[in-house]
């Protein structure tokens, strides 16, 4: 299996932020935000982590992120809690699934539960930036440069930011026939493989702009991505 670590520890490492409303003169106020945003990042952190497992077809470490996103907090405003209850129960669906094609699913319904608590809410959420790997046309190359692109698009599903998912999505369009992961993981004749799949997928995302559709994508390349890593894990 093949891991580009150096954009996963750089998202983990840094956590995104949440504009929010001064509370100059209610101390109180002010700290119950802090406590939020850290419950944010804690839980953006949990997201990060178990697409990643997912993507790399570690389902075990992606149920036991999944658990860290379904947690109850009584704190939050009522009108607020409906979203919050979607997120844990997608979150949950992880934890339950039978396996990665269902996870995937899952997983990017949490990413479409977390923009809508955003949206619901009017969080202007930023995200740290990760460049682009350079690229010496070589698999671990051509690898970390899929994965900045699916993180870009995770990101801006998260935000939403539209601008973050053209961008991680018009990144798979362009990504190499790479031919061990043709090989590793051939389809059936009448069937197309992995990577041209993540193609397929990818140049439908550049033109997906209702966020729900943008969800339905990214889990179909997350549950692809799976596949290939499996594959090329258990050649």
């Amino acid at each position: 299996m093949i891991r580009s670590s150096s954009v996963i520890l750089a998202c983990l490492a840094a956590c995104e932020t949440y504009d929010t409303v001064p509370a100059a003169h209610a101390p109180s106020l002010a700290s119950g935000i802090l406590d939020a945003e850290r419950q944010m990042h804690a839980r953006y952190s949990a997201a990060m982590a178990m697409e990643q497992a997912i993507a790399h077809g570690d389902l075990e470490t992606a149920r036991a992120e999944a658990r860290t996103l379904d947690f109850e907090e009584p704190e939050i405003l009522a009108q607020y809690q409906p979203f919050l209850q979607v997120v844990r129960a997608d979150a949950h669906r992880v934890v339950v699934s039978a396996g990665l094609d269902s996870a995937s699913v899952s997983a990017a319904n949490v990413g479409r539960a977390c923009a809508r608590c955003h949206e619901a809410t009017g969080a202007h959420v930023t995200f740290p930036v990760v460049q682009p790997p350079r690229g010496n046309d070589t698999l671990a190359s051509d690898m970390s440069g899929h994965q900045w692109a699916a993180l870009q698009m995770w990101q801006g599903l998260i935000g939403p930011a539209d601008e973050l998912w053209q961008t991680g999505a018009s990144g798979l369009t362009k990504m190499p026939a790479n031919i061990l992961a043709q090989l590793t993981t051939r389809a059936p004749d009448d069937d197309i493989d992995d990577v041209a799949r993540i193609k397929l997928y990818a140049n439908r995302a550049v033109d997906a702009h209702a966020q729900d559709a943008r969800a339905e994508l990214f889990g179909r390349i997350l549950a692809t991505c799976a596949h290939c890593h499996s594959a090329l894990r258990d050649r």
